[in-house]
């Protein structure tokens, strides 16, 4: 018998021989989905490869089951899952794993195919016409011959029909009985879509600078060679990338290929959908994660079917199985949601380059504000770079203005008090809301920081309410009068007294959106005022309801999280406010600047988008921080040149690979020791690497798990991860120790 090499779907790191029984010869090729024995259990994974014969000695268990049809992974996903796994240090199966949706995940191979059927009614075959009812001469009652006329020459649905016409079951039973009609068995789509009317568009004409970045991006689709550089879309928010993402993928479809768009927030994905479905109709799927599991099922079959042509979605949608594989859109290329956050820890960026690579198309990675990485690869040469360096419509970039919180909240200040410390609402920002709300502008509001407060302090002791599970303050949430961990998610009610003092007095420390959102009302009592963030958006569509309404205009003010900031357009939103812009600029993070740069240039992006002009008002109380200076007057190649020459200097990505070590137990003297011998492991006096020294993480616990942390630099990804590998064989983790390698790591450092 062949031999088939199988990966696990756990977090088993190698592959298994199993023999391939004759019967199921034909279906267990790369690719396919194989129940196996393993010890007394049965297992599922994917059959890696096939051989003729085993390394094993001893005698190889049969497959026993292989899920029918096409392979449920291709082979150019099949390479790319192994090229992850080696290069992020991840198991094979969890690799494959990421690549398939949640129900093919789950079910057991061989149990069915996942589709939903619906019962469908027709008239019975003509005599003659086929096997089936041997009764032919039957001739129908006068019921029958009423129900016979309604039926037609159709196929209806079976509940419908007889909900419509009053029929009962027990007739339609009879009647096929008789030989007069036919029960048959549909799929039934399970359509995310359904719901939702979308005119459709067509393509708007292109100033020079799009034309001119559409011909770059089509010069590189198939059939062209598939060495083309990837394409850095360089764009100032409001340049019109979208539109020229559009008009790619229409060229991709003509020359019958398909394309992914890859959207970084779900909170951008239906906004992204409307847009290309109102331009590209039904060959448009939807895959994210606010889908339920029948709906990602299907939408994932339309695609490997060829049904669909087009996928729309976050990190997860890079792996969709598009027939003919033309384009990949990354939008939005900088942003931190495309790494993921647990294993296998891919960045979607980057691993759409390498699958473009294996699957020779296009890739396309689009931004206002590059990650610095993205940015010195179009430096060197390793990229292809295409500017934007105007806004599509005829409007002009907004006017921003920078207030310095410190004065504002010094005596005689003025401001706008939120109760409690601190300011929410600087005076000239109060000024400007008040303005758009008389002219019926609309304004977005900007915190990165939900809750009411994020501290509870006694002010008599200084005691702060923090977890029992981690190690982090909780913050305090008015709406339903908790506090709540925003690590676990944790919930206790605020105490009568304080546990140290007794003291009945509690100060609520800081500002979060509801706080926010309160003070607005309260300064504006007659505007229209939604907040949106993670409080108020977990529905499968709240998302999309709350940005329909501001869209159609509904709503004056909508404040929010770093949801908001992101590629949504608006035209006539002419405000946009910044509250607390250097907050991200306090985290001990190597890209804490850029991270501050970009949200400030994204969030600013959001106004003056249509015909009348902008104004951005940016608050902080660090005005001179070159971050918040240059993101002001999105000056970001004068940015990146001051941060590159700084990272340069320091030896950090992008001139060095990045990788962060992360020790757990559920003790923090077993975390703390094994960091400090896995260090010694690593070896800490090379000129190869700079090994930075073991320290607690950030969160130095969570959900009870205590964690410490640290960081390998080097010039070469492939030296670190021999170093890392060699330091875990040399030290496994044994008990409830474990260690995560997190490869081109984006925090800490």
């Amino acid at each position: 018998m062949a031999v088939a090499r199988v990966a696990l779907d756990g977090a088993v790191d190698r592959a298994f021989d199993y023999a391939i029984p004759p019967e199921l010869d034909a279906a267990a090729v790369p690719g396919a989905r194989v129940l196996v024995p393993l010890g007394r259990r049965e297992e599922q994974g994917t059959v890696l490869s096939r051989r003729d014969v085993s390394d094993f000695a001893g005698a190889l268990k049969p497959l026993r089951a292989v899920e029918p049809g096409e392979p449920a992974i291709s082979l150019p996903l099949l390479r790319l899952a192994l090229w992850m796994a080696r290069y992020y240090m991840a198991p094979f199966g969890l690799c494959l794993r990421a690549m398939l949706p949640p129900r093919m995940r789950s079910a057991r191979v061989g149990s069915g195919d996942g589709f939903a059927r619906e019962r469908t009614l027709c008239r019975a075959d003509p005599p003659g016409a086929g096997a089936g009812n041997a009764d032919r001469s039957v001739s129908p009652t006068a019921r029958q011959a009423e129900i016979l006329n309604w039926l037609g020459e159709g196929e209806s649905l079976l509940s419908g029909f007889c909900k419509t016409w009053h029929v009962a079951p027990e007739t339609i039973r009879r009647m096929e009985e008789a030989g007069l009609v036919r029960i048959g068995t549909r799929i039934r789509r399970r359509d995310p879509l359904a719901s939702r009317r979308i005119a459709p568009s067509s393509p708007l004409p292109l100033n020079e600078e799009q034309a001119a970045a559409l011909r770059a991006i089509v010069a590189a689709l198939p059939p062209n060679p598939a060495s083309s550089r990837p394409i850095l879309l360089h764009g100032i928010t409001g340049s019109g990338k979208t539109e020229v993402y559009l008009q790619a993928i229409a060229e991709a479809l003509t020359r019958d290929c398909g394309a992914i768009v890859l959207v970084p927030e779900i909170s951008l994905t239906p906004q992204t959908i409307r847009r290309f479905v109102s331009r590209f109709g039904p060959v448009v799927a939807v895959l994210h994660s606010q889908l339920g599991p029948g709906e990602r099922h299907d939408e994932w079959h339309r695609l490997r079917s060829g049904e669909a042509r087009v996928a729309v979605g976050p990190r997860s949608a890079l792996f969709a199985p598009v027939r003919r594989l033309g384009l990949i859109v990354v939008d939005e290329e900088h942003e931190p949601s495309y790494k993921q956050d647990e294993t296998p820890r891919y960045h979607a960026r980057d691993v759409a380059v390498v699958r473009t690579r294996a699957e020779g198309c296009a890739v396309v990675l689009g931004s206002a504000t590059p990650s610095l990485e993205s940015w010195r690869n179009a430096a060197t040469g390793k990229y292809a770079l295409v500017s934007l360096k105007r806004r599509a419509t005829a409007g002009c970039l907004p006017s921003t203005t920078i207030v310095d919180m410190r004065v504002e909240s010094a005596p005689g200040g003025g401001g706008a008090p939120g109760g409690g410390s601190g300011l929410v609402f600087s005076d000239t920002l109060v000024r400007a809301i008040r303005a758009r709300l008389e002219y019926g502008e609309q304004t977005m509001l900007l915190l990165n920081r939900r809750g009411w407060a994020p501290r509870v302090a006694c002010p008599s002791c200084g005691h702060v309410e923090t977890c029992e599970n981690c190690s982090v303050r909780m913050a305090y949430h008015r709406d339903d009068d908790v506090l709540r961990c925003h690590v676990c998610g944790a919930w206790r009610r605020v105490p009568d007294a304080c546990p140290e003092c007794g003291s009945p007095e509690r100060r609520l420390a800081g500002v979060g959106t509801q706080r926010v959102e309160s003070v607005a009302r309260t300064l504006f009592p007659k505007a229209r005022i939604e907040r949106m963030d993670l409080d108020v958006t977990t529905r499968k569509s709240s998302h999309e309801e709350i940005l329909s309404r501001f869209r159609a205009g509904k709503t004056d003010i909508l404040i929010g999280t770093q949801m908001i900031a992101k590629g949504l357009d608006f035209p006539n939103v002419t405000l946009a406010g910044i509250l607390d812009a250097d907050a991200s600029l306090c985290v001990p993070d190597f890209r804490a600047a850029e991270r501050t740069f970009q949200l400030v240039a994204q969030m600013a992006g959001r106004a003056g988008r249509g015909e009348r002009p902008g104004d951005v008002i940016v608050q902080t109380r660090s005005p001179d921080a070159p971050a918040i200076l240059l993101a002001a007057r999105e000056a970001y190649a004068e940015f990146a040149a001051g941060e590159l020459a700084e990272r340069e200097e320091l030896h950090y990505p992008p001139f060095s690979r990045f990788c962060l070590v992360t020790v757990r137990s559920a003790s923090r003297e077993a975390a703390e020791s094994y960091a400090a011998r896995f260090a010694d492991a690593i070896g800490r006096d090379r000129p190869d690497w700079i090994l930075g020294e073991p320290c607690p993480a950030p969160i130095e616990k969570s959900n009870g798990v205590w964690r410490f942390q640290l960081s390998l630099r080097g010039p070469d990804s492939d030296l670190l991860h021999g170093r890392l590998r060699a330091a875990i064989a040399a030290l496994p983790p044994a008990g409830d120790l474990s260690v995560a390698c997190d490869v081109d790591a984006l925090g800490g450092g």
